[in-house]
């Protein structure tokens, strides 16, 4: 793992504790075998022979078996009106946001009145006023609700809005906070040959996921939720043309170059680095890693630069499995499977996303 200097002006650790007290996750109906998806994809799209091979190869194995869309059929991802595929990004986007807070709600047992502050994040379309005013509205949350929508940090998304969901609670003793993740990926599927464009077209998927927040000591959902300690950051501006958005034509375009394994692994095992560093921990303090499921190759580079045994990223590979890469939502749900494994009361768990910046983030969690 890199070594880092700790940064003087940071804390330690977060103090005191926020602790997750429900989680819950929601996906779209339409539900496809990778193996239609690939079908589909090489009966309809206008591709070359190097095209095709390049989609087969990205989507041979059983590393993604499962994706979830915000459609009616998979002929809807082919839609050229750019209103009607924001309307689709729009509406399906607040659908499921609302769905995986109210399954979180439900775990917490707290009701939608109790919601003090909502955190938003999502990147594959735009929305003014943003998607936290849609959920206070769609989730029944009170008028007066603190609101926060984090935008343009596309898969990594989901830390940078837990530290503002956690800020919040560690500011407002007694208050409760919510986090939202929700991508609809489908609506910025874009056909061409670039070799970013046909594996981005072949991990992608729909999904959303949300945690409730409180004060630790203050109430929790159970034994087996962790609480939040500590948070670091690592941005390589460097790279940062090699993981982003572009906008071609009105559509949103994906960039996803080669190198974003090999990047993401350096800049896992770096911001890791940090986050033990600050909090005076060492790598071997750490009972379970919860990682952003971005991609098997990913996944690989993970393991290398962390140097992590065989099995521990076993939660990220059952949701890349079942659901594909669904974008700042999804180490939420890696979160959500690993905690079907019981936890001993303090042990440590280290959580790692990373996405457009180029940015890697990570929290440290206490059970």
């Amino acid at each position: 793992m890199t070594t880092l200097s700790p940064f003087p002006t940071l804390e330690t650790a977060v103090t005191p504790a926020t602790a997750v007290i429900g989680i819950g996750t929601a996906v779209p109906a339409l539900r496809v075998p990778q193996s239609e998806v690939l079908d589909f994809i090489l009966k309809r799209f206008a591709l070359g022979d190097g095209a095709r091979e390049l989609y087969r190869r990205s989507m041979r194995g059983d590393a993604i078996q499962f994706r979830h869309f915000a459609l009616d059929s998979l002929e809807e991802c082919l839609e050229p009106d750019l209103n009607k595929v924001n309307a689709r990004f729009e509406r399906a986007a607040v659908e499921l946001s609302a769905r995986s807070l109210s399954r979180a709600m439900d775990a917490a047992g707290v009701p939608a009145r109790s919601i003090d502050f909502v955190a938003a994040a999502t990147c594959t379309g735009y929305l003014c006023p943003g998607l936290s005013a849609y959920i206070v509205e769609r989730a029944g949350l009170r008028s007066d609700v603190r609101m926060a929508d984090v935008v343009g940090m596309g898969c990594g998304a989901a830390l940078p809005t837990l530290e503002q969901a956690s800020n919040f609670v560690r500011t407002n003793p007694g208050s409760t906070a919510a986090v939202v993740c929700t991508e609809i990926c489908s609506a910025a599927i874009y056909s061409n040959e670039e070799p970013g464009i046909i594996v981005s077209n072949a991990i992608f998927a729909d999904g959303s996921a949300a945690l409730i927040l409180r004060s630790a000591g203050s109430g929790s959902g159970g034994a087996t939720l962790p609480r939040v300690r500590a948070f670091a950051t690592e941005t390589r501006p460097e790279w940062r043309d090699t993981l982003r958005f572009r906008s071609d034509g009105g559509r949103l375009k994906n960039v996803l170059d080669r190198t974003v394994p090999e990047h993401a692994g350096e800049a896992l095992a770096a911001v890791t680095s940090r986050l033990l560093l600050n909090a005076g921990l060492e790598k071997g303090d750490v009972s379970r890693w919860v990682m952003h499921a971005g991609g098997s190759r990913v996944l690989d580079e993970a393991e290398r630069a962390l140097d992590l045994r065989a099995g521990e990223l076993a939660s990220a590979r059952a949701v890349l499995r079942d659901y594909g890469n669904m974008s700042s939502p999804t180490v939420l749900f890696v979160l959500a499977e690993s905690l079907a494994a019981p936890a001993e009361a303090g042990s440590l768990a280290v959580m790692a996303s990373f996405g457009a910046g180029f940015s890697a983030h990570a929290a440290l969690l206490e059970f």
